[in-house]
């Protein structure tokens, strides 16, 4: 019975220490679930940080070359303009030279001698212009041809009194007309 009694408390322990290896086996899987868990969401944490810090470098090196390309391109028009509007430029004393522009001076001059007020007036032109208008403008003494160096192509007309003065050079038109003739040569470079 002895023997009976130890083989019984001897199976008894046995299952007790299956029972307390299994428990242990089911905390240790149990710890290492929730250590895996914890560590992939730490993971997951820095690998977020880390993606976000890096999208944010790309996004401000994308902004950086993008504002460099912009501004190339912006210089590199800037520079096809100023080379358009020189060439147009030194072709203003040949368009003034026209039989076409010519013809058009004495309705360009009366056109414009309403503003003067019935002032007498000076017109101001290129010395190559002069004897051309002369030639069209019926000054009535009321208006005095004088050339001047300083005028490139076309004519500036003054009142006597100095308040009024309209600037009909070909210089001045085109200036008051370079943006809209900038977007248009800029339009038709466009694809």
């Amino acid at each position: 019975m002895i023997d009976t009694l130890l083989a019984t408390l001897e199976r008894e322990a046995e299952a007790e220490i299956a029972r307390v290896m299994d428990d242990a086996r089911a905390r240790v899987a149990a710890l290492n679930a929730a250590s895996d868990d914890r560590i992939a969401v730490e993971r997951g944490a820095l690998l977020g940080v880390r993606e976000a810090r890096a999208r944010a470098e790309l996004e401000r090196a994308l902004a950086a070359a993008r504002a460099a390309a912009r501004g190339r391109v912006l210089a590199a028009r800037t520079a096809l303009l100023s080379r358009v509007f020189q060439k147009l430029e030194e072709q203003l004393p040949r368009v003034a030279e026209s039989a076409e522009y010519r013809a058009r001076l004495a309705a360009q001059i009366e056109q414009l001698m309403p503003f003067a007020g019935g002032q007498p007036v000076t017109v101001r032109c290129s010395p190559d212009l002069a004897p051309a208008l002369r030639a069209a403008v019926k000054t009535n003494g009321r208006s005095r041809i004088q050339p001047d160096a300083g005028i490139a192509a076309g004519f500036r007309l003054t009142t006597g009194d100095g308040v009024l003065e309209i600037d009909a050079t070909l210089e001045g038109r085109l200036e008051r007309l370079r943006p809209e003739l900038a977007l248009e040569a800029l339009g038709a470079l466009a694809p």
